[in-house]
Order: structure tokens, then C-alpha cells, then sequence
């Protein structure tokens, strides 16, 4: 450790940006890597804090070092007492003065911002924001806004605003439509005339009517009349068609008999006599008029005999 140097500046200290100062022992014994215990014991031993204090009371500087005068300090400026308020509560009459119809318009209808791209907007300012701006309080602002019922009032303003424009557009494209039409009208009726002036004068061909029936038809469409009638040609395609057909068959499987109108009746069953031994490949059992005209074994008609309620009784003729 160089001692001598540590001596110069634990006892006259070191200029730093023109102004003298003394390093702590730990920050020496950092500079120069030793155990601040070795400086501590050092400057006890040379009793380097009283020829500091000493140092310091007779203001020598080294040889070394050129003595720099001081820069005399400047005369302090005589500033202008600032008015002192007075304690307690101000006058009313000493209170600000606010725009109340400007307010009032700020709180119901807003201003208008212009944004960055060149649009504008309707801002509508905060209670906190107007009353930085006027100086005074937020709660004198929400006390006028409640008072005179600024948030209803705004709300019907928006709603009446956005009607009103709403009816000034209508009637803007509904004027420019009127007059596009009575313009294009206009038009084709005087073409339709100066053709008739040529045809008359001889000027034009008359075996071509393309152009007379061009603007005749334009003419109709214009006015709504039957050539302003649309067709829709449409072709289905394949996709279409079986995309349709698979939704039928879905719908045809789940299908229901109540919902399709279906009513499942049982047929009553024949009796004993005639279904007995019987199945249905058999031919159905002879009726009496089937009987009656049945041919017999020898080739002639048999005669069906005249059953009535008397004869199947048992009863006479």
C-alpha cells in the first residue's frame, strides 16, 4: 500500500470537479485491495484525523495544486412577494365565473373532435375534465349536471339527432333519385322526338327499328312499366339434385305413419266355417249367385233355387 499517498489523502483530501472532498478509509482500502482494518490502523497511528481538522483550519492547499479563486456567488435576485391568500373560506362574490350556457352545451351536446385521419366526433367531456378547465371543483360540476338533469337531456338529444339525420338522408337520396329519373326520362323523350324529326326529314332509315326500340324499352324500364320486369334463369346442378334427393330419403325414413297420414285398421276375420282348413292360396268359398250359374256335370245350367226369408226360415211361398 503506497502510504505516503494514503497519508495525502486521509490528512488533505482530492479535487473532484474542482471541488475537494476526503475518501472514507473503506473506500481507500478498496482502492488500493487491502483490509480496511490496515488504513484504520494507519491513520491512527499518524493521528490523521486531527491534522485533517487542523488542515482545515488554516485552509493551506498543497504546493502542488494552484490556487483556483472562488467565482464571487451571484447577488440573489429580489423576487416580487407572491400575494398571500387569506385564511378561511373565499366570498361567494370571489368565486370564478362559469359559462353556464357553454357548460350546459358541453354537458348535453358535446364538441366536436377532429380525429387523425381528418374524421370528426362528438366528445363528450368529463365532470373532472370542465372543471380543470374553468377552475373550480368537480363536485360544482356534477352539482349543475344533476340539477338540471344533463344526462336525460343528452340522451334525447343523441336520440333526436340521430333521427333527424336519419330523415335528412332519406330525403337527400330520395330528391337525388327523383331527379335522376325526371333527367333520364327527360332525355329519352327528347331522342324519341328528334327520331321522329329525322324519320320525317328522311335523315335516318326506317326499315331498322333497333335504335326507336332500344330506348322505347329503356323508356318502360325507367318508368317501372312491363320491361322493367326481371326473369331469373337458374340451372340446378347435379350437386343440387342430390343433395335434395338424400334430404327426401331422410326425411321419407323419418317418416312417421301418424305424420304421413297413414291409419293401420285390422280386417275383421271370416268365421269358423269358411276360414277352417283353408289357406290363402285357396280360391275364396262360392257365393249363391256363383253357385246358381256354375255349370253341371251333364253340361246345363243349374237352377239356383229362390231362397227368401221365408224359404230360409223353413216357411212356405
Amino acid at each position: 500500500m503506497p502510504y505516503l499517498e494514503v497519508d495525502r489523502l486521509l490528512v488533505e483530501g482530492e479535487l473532484v470537479d474542482g471541488v475537494r472532498v476526503w475518501p472514507s478509509q473503506r473506500e481507500l482500502a478498496r482502492r488500493y485491495d487491502v483490509a480496511p482494518s490496515l488504513v484504520a490502523n494507519f491513520a491512527g497511528q499518524h493521528e490523521c484525523a486531527r491534522r485533517r481538522e487542523e488542515f482545515k483550519a488554516r485552509g493551506e492547499r498543497p504546493a502542488e495544486v494552484p490556487v483556483v479563486e472562488a467565482p464571487a456567488p451571484p447577488e440573489p435576485a429580489q423576487a416580487e412577494p407572491k400575494p398571500r391568500r387569506k385564511p378561511g373560506r373565499p366570498h361567494k362574490a370571489d368565486a370564478p365565473l362559469i359559462p353556464f350556457e357553454e357548460l350546459d352545451r358541453l354537458l348535453v351536446f358535446g364538441e366536436v373532435k377532429e380525429l387523425d385521419d381528418g374524421s370528426s366526433t362528438t366528445v363528450y367531456p368529463t365532470h373532472r375534465a370542465l372543471a380543470e378547465r374553468y377552475g373550480v371543483a368537480p363536485s360544482v360540476i356534477a352539482s349543475y349536471a344533476k340539477s338540471h338533469n344533463c344526462t336525460r337531456r343528452r340522451e334525447e338529444a343523441v336520440a333526436r339527432i340521430s333521427a333527424r339525420a336519419d330523415e335528412k338522408l332519406i330525403e337527400a337520396r330520395a330528391s337525388a333519385l327523383a331527379v335522376s329519373k325526371d333527367d333520364t326520362v327527360r332525355m329519352i323523350d327528347g331522342y324519341l322526338l328528334n327520331y321522329e324529326k329525322a324519320l320525317l326529314e328522311g335523315r335516318v332509315r326506317f326499315d331498322n327499328p333497333t335504335d326507336f326500340n332500344t330506348m322505347v324499352r329503356l323508356k318502360e324500364y325507367v318508368l317501372g312499366g312491363p320491361d322493367s320486369r326481371q326473369e331469373l334463369h337458374a340451372a340446378l346442378s347435379l350437386e343440387s339434385l342430390q343433395q335434395r334427393h338424400a334430404r327426401m330419403l331422410r326425411e321419407l325414413n323419418e317418416a312417421t305413419p301418424e305424420l304421413t297420414g297413414v291409419v293401420e285398421t285390422e280386417r275383421p276375420s271370416e268365421p269358423a266355417q269358411f276360414s277352417a282348413g283353408r289357406s290363402i292360396a285357396d280360391p275364396p268359398p262360392l257365393t249363391f249367385e256363383d253357385a246358381a250359374q256354375k255349370p253341371m256335370a251333364d253340361g246345363e245350367a243349374s237352377v239356383a233355387a229362390d231362397v227368401g226369408p221365408r224359404g230360409a226360415n223353413g216357411g212356405g211361398p
